[in-house]
């Protein structure tokens, strides 16, 4: 498959952006940066900054890669090579904030402290754009609710994929206003996060599946 420079102009440019940033305020950043925040938005680990940018500008770079290489070796690739597209748009909105993230880390280490409206409503963000593209993912190996009983069965998979994109936006849309009206961080968590995770990836796949196969309406179950 010939690689579309153009596509991927969009998620180069978020890689030069973190690379020019980081070049032009080095000398600026503090010897040591803040890696690790708690819940309250304080800093309880350090890193020197020279490993720090290193290390996540690595990580980005790996990111770009894996998420625009990765599905050209799944074994499902011949049927979802015409949808290939939609897992570029999902790079795009995990490089775009990862830039976002990386830059509000950047600022926090000159303030010492997190901010956390801005934490909460990017993750926020980020879950409602994910929700939108969610019911439009192929069955595949690597992106999407990939557990035993969605990739055993297409029906599984595309109806997990519907509730799943749902509830992501839901999920999102209430992480923005906890997070703006100044609720705890690990509360937000705690009461949102890990429960939509829980049941979008293990609780309704697993309900559903034995659902359907109750009803000798499984479909297809060979992988």
């Amino acid at each position: 498959m010939r690689l579309n420079l153009k596509r991927e102009l969009f998620s180069l440019t978020m890689l030069a952006i973190v690379i020019v940033v980081t070049l032009y305020f080095y000398l600026e950043l503090p010897d040591r940066l803040a890696s690790h925040y708690n819940f309250k938005g304080e800093p309880d680990r350090y890193s020197d900054k020279g490993p720090f940018v290193t290390v996540y500008l690595t990580i980005m770079v790996g990111v770009y890669l894996l998420m625009t290489f990765i599905p050209l070796i799944d074994p499902f690739w011949k049927k979802i090579q015409g949808k290939y597209n939609i897992f570029l748009l999902v790079r795009d909105c995990v490089m775009f904030f990862s830039v976002f993230f990386y830059f509000l880390i950047l600022f926090s280490a000159k303030t010492g402290k997190l901010h956390e409206a801005a934490f909460g409503s990017g993750i926020g963000l980020l879950f409602i754009l994910l929700g939108n593209y969610l019911p439009k993912i192929p069955r595949n190996f690597f992106f999407g609710i990939r557990s035993p009983w969605t990739l055993a069965s297409e029906e599984v998979w595309k109806r997990s994929h519907i509730m799943g994109g749902w509830l992501f936006v839901l999920g999102g849309i209430l992480m923005m206003i906890v997070s703006i009206a100044g609720i705890r961080m690990d509360i937000a968590f705690l009461a949102i996060l890990v429960p939509l995770i829980l049941f979008t990836a293990l609780i309704y796949p697993l309900w559903l599946y034995k659902k359907l196969e109750k009803e000798g309406k499984l479909g297809e179950k060979k992988i």
